[in-house]
């Protein structure tokens, strides 16, 4: 504790000190939520139980003078729902640096190095090209929190002309999204189950899993990625085109079976989960096109030979298979492939519609891999859904009502979520409301996965 009390000192110093120089903007927020699980979710695990309790302090730092700027800004957070949690703190406190970079601009020129943030793409919640950012899906909190990106640490060259503008990225440094694997948290088994049936013989085995090791590239200056963005503004629309190639944010998974017991017949005991990370390459683009009251929206992306995740039955089988090859031919066992490359089309196709107080937003999103799915955990070849989101003003603007809906159409699976927000003055809003997953009608799908973390929510805000 008196560790982490020193660095938010430091912390809270480093945000105040620089208030009284000349061209500095201090702002912030101070933001709570809290919610438990909706009456219908599983009673032993979510019914009434907290889901969120998230209390956090952001500090931001605007500084400038002449062509340089730089940005900081750092959350100091507690999460009562981690608190306790391996790999997260006793105390429940987290402590993040969320951005830090310097700036300088000329006419038609500038360069920013530090740890940034930017959004590709056109989509509303929705990942086509928008992979610059890794994803942050360590707590429900972060998932539904309004900016769960995370940073990067990078150098950026950009042009801009009155038309254009021009952007090239390096990234020395990887950044994987962060996922829910501590001990104790709510998320994990939605990743890795606790525990596998496992066939011997005649016989199904539990076997419990057990979190290994995932490895990150090596840190050198080969492993950095590469990213462009280039975008036109035109009278009639705007268009974006984008190229990455760096590292697949999201881990592949191996698979490996520990055994009891020694001589001629071990018994497995368990399932280790390692992993690593691939190489991954995309090209995108997207354009808006406004007509009134209306904006079309366009996005696509390809992957090509993007390395896809093989099934856990797939590994596991193989791995036997080549243990059995190795030992009766008195061999060393064939490495697996945890992937297998297959090429990737995602593509949407959205429209805003904003009439006097309304805000209305429709989108179709489809994701199509090419070749045979039959070692690969994804079971569909073509995943589609749409989503909608409306939402109104009332009461002079400080009373907004919206709803957002995503439905999967390959199992009809959903997430709703309703909400109202209250603005009692300027800097203070009061918001309530709900996150609800409901299955598809055969199979769970990627959002019914989900359902026994159906939230009701009630959320304050003060902001700076």
């Amino acid at each position: 504790m008196k560790l982490k009390t020193i660095i938010a000192a430091l912390f809270f110093t480093a945000i105040i000190v620089p208030l009284a120089a000349q061209d500095v903007m201090f702002s912030g927020d101070v933001e709570t939520s809290w919610g438990a699980g909706a009456p219908w979710t599983d009673s032993d695990t979510t019914a009434g139980r907290f889901t969120l309790g998230d209390t956090a302090f952001t500090g931001k730092i605007d500084a400038w003078m002449d062509n340089s700027s730089a940005y900081v800004e750092g959350t100091v957070g507690y999460d009562a729902t981690r608190a306790g949690n391996s790999g997260f703190g006793a105390d429940g406190l987290n402590l993040s640096l969320n951005e830090a970079w310097i700036d300088y601009t000329d006419s038609f020129w500038g360069i920013r190095i530090g740890r940034q943030k930017d959004t590709w793409g056109a989509a509303d919640g929705i990942t086509i090209t928008n992979v610059i950012c890794p994803d942050d899906m360590s707590s429900f909190a972060a998932m539904t929190g309004d900016n769960s990106k995370l940073a990067v640490d990078a150098a950026r060259f950009s042009l801009s002309g009155d038309t254009f503008t021009a952007d090239v990225w390096w990234i020395p440094f990887f950044t994987p999204s962060a996922l829910p694997l501590d001990e104790g948290n709510a998320l994990r088994r939605f990743v890795v189950p606790a525990t596998v049936q496992f066939p011997v013989g005649g016989t199904t085995l539990t076997l419990p899993i057990n979190i290994g090791t995932l490895s990150k590239p090596e840190t050198a200056i080969w492993n950095g990625e590469h990213a462009f963005k280039a975008s036109g503004y035109f009278s009639a629309f705007d268009a974006s085109f984008y190229a990455f190639y760096g590292w697949d944010d999201t881990p592949l998974l191996d698979y490996t079976i520990t055994y009891s017991g020694s001589g001629g017949t071990p018994t497995p005991n368990g399932i280790t989960v390692s992993g690593g990370y691939e190489r991954m390459g995309m090209i995108g683009a997207d354009a808006s096109i406004p007509l009134g009251e209306t904006v079309i929206r366009l996005e696509t992306a390809v992957f090509p030979q993007r390395r896809m995740q093989k099934s856990a039955e797939k590994i596991i089988t193989e791995k036997v298979t080549a243990a059995a090859t190795a030992a009766a031919t008195g061999t060393t066992p064939a490495a697996v492939a945890t992937f297998e490359k297959r090429t990737q089309l995602s593509a949407l196709a959205g429209i805003d519609w904003m009439p006097s107080g309304w805000t209305i937003t429709a989108q179709y999103y489809c994701d199509i891999v090419f070749g045979n799915l039959d070692a690969l955990e994804r079971a569909d070849a073509y995943n589609h859904g749409m989503t909608l989101n409306v939402s109104k003003t009332f009461l002079d603007e400080t009373l907004e009502a919206s709803l957002t809906a995503i439905v999967g159409f390959n199992a009809f699976d959903t997430m709703i979520s309703p909400s109202v927000k209250y603005s009692l003055s300027d800097q203070i809003s009061v918001s309530g409301g709900a996150y609800i997953f409901t299955p598809g009608p055969d199979k769970d799908g990627q959002y019914g996965a989900y359902k026994d973390l159906s939230t009701f929510f009630i959320n304050a805000k003060f902001s700076f």
